[in-house]
């Protein structure tokens, strides 16, 4: 017989880790937004960055 599974195991433990620490915190929909808005930027330069260091390993 099939297990039919809950929608609570559909998650990721990392997900399940991130929702009771965002419990914790009094996180908001908002401020993560206008967080990952000014964090885009980074990723890109970061993103550079390691090409530029696996350019210079070659």
């Amino acid at each position: 017989m099939k297990k039919i599974s809950s929608e609570q195991d559909k998650h990721s433990p990392f997900s399940r880790i991130m929702q009771k620490g965002h419990k914790k915190t009094g996180y908001k929909q908002t401020s993560g937004k206008l967080l990952l808005a000014l964090s885009e930027d980074d990723h890109k330069r970061i993103a550079q960055l390691v090409a530029k260091w696996l350019e210079t390993k070659r």
